[in-house]
């Protein structure tokens, strides 16, 4: 099924094509409400309700730009809209999972130590700009996409990918700094 014919068949109350929508884009749309809310829980519960805006107002879809955009725009809104409503102090950024791993070769231990890093880099970036950055680098969003999802200027999407970027380099380095060191003595 592509997008095309899932919407026609959305809109037609066909649950298949709801089904498909959702497995097609529940991850990407997930990933943009934990970067906007930070708590695993209330991104699960933004998530759903996102999907279940998408669907009541999937007649409001005009095909101007792709579902996944579309999608990306209610998921943001509705982390933004659950931020604000949600009380000062009620719930604190979780931590990054620190349990014993499984036993794993060292590539797929290095592999996930990257991506616990990344994830602590992009975690320490505000709120919005973590988002930014979440959508270009990780779901390839264009400029464009993002100044349609986030309702940003062009200039200030740029703005925030570059200041970003810096950020997480200052970031990265800190945590890595004896890995850098070793690498440079080899």
């Amino acid at each position: 099924m592509n997008e095309a014919e899932a919407i026609t068949r959305c809109l037609r109350g066909d649950a298949q094509a709801y089904g498909w929508v959702m497995r097609e884009y529940k991850h990407l749309v997930h990933t943009v409400s934990l970067r906007v809310l930070r708590h695993r829980e209330d991104a699960e519960e933004a998530t759903q309700d996102a999907f279940v805006k998408a669907f009541q107002n999937m007649h409001a879809f005009q095909g101007g730009s792709r579902l996944s955009t579309w999608l990306y725009s209610i998921a943001y809104r509705t982390a933004v809209s659950k931020l604000r409503t949600r009380r000062k102090g009620e719930v604190s950024p979780e931590e990054l999972p620190q349990g014993a791993l499984p036993h794993m070769d060292s590539d797929a231990t290095e592999a996930v130590d990257r991506k616990r890093a990344l994830d602590h880099a992009i975690a320490e970036l505000p709120q919005e700009d973590a988002t930014v950055i979440t959508l270009f680098y990780l779901h390839e969003q264009s400029v464009e996409e993002i100044v349609t999802i986030m309702g940003l200027t062009a200039s200030n999407v740029k703005v925030k990918l570059h200041r970003s970027r810096k950020r997480m380099l200052d970031t990265l380095q800190g945590l890595l700094k004896n890995e850098l060191w070793t690498i440079r003595e080899q």
